[in-house]
């Protein structure tokens, strides 16, 4: 199965913080770990990732350059790129104020791919399917 995360699941995922996950989302990270499963990490999650960690906000166990090689190179994780159909797909989630939630919803709605995480107002929107509890 594949799935789409968030920027904060996938930041307590890199930083080893698991028990932060819920339990369904900590399965989906682990399972894609084992090579069962597959995660799309879009490009605006690892934009997110990349600045929280320039500024100190978080603290990558890995450098971020080297995290991306990585993940990049990754069979079971697929990073994500901005595209016009992506906007297109964003421009109407006007409802949803944050840019980057946002792009991650359209993100997981082009896939279409359950969405990772544990953010209430988009789980409450149903815009689309999420995993998290």
């Amino acid at each position: 199965m594949i799935f789409v995360t968030d920027t904060h699941a996938l930041v307590h995922h890199l930083m080893g913080r698991h028990q932060r996950l819920g339990r369904r989302a900590r399965a989906a990270f682990e399972r894609t770990d084992r090579g069962i499963d597959s995660i799309l990490i879009p490009f605006t999650a690892m934009e997110e990732v990349m600045l929280l960690s320039e500024v100190g906000r978080i603290r990558l166990l890995t450098p971020f350059r080297e995290l991306l090689v990585s993940l990049m190179h990754s069979e079971n994780f697929e990073l994500g790129t901005n595209d016009p159909d992506l906007l297109f797909e964003a421009s109407a989630l006007s409802g949803i104020r944050d840019p980057y939630d946002r792009l991650i919803v359209a993100q997981a709605r082009i896939a279409p791919a359950p969405l990772i995480t544990g953010d209430e107002k988009i789980q409450a929107s149903k815009l689309v399917q999420t995993i998290w509890d």
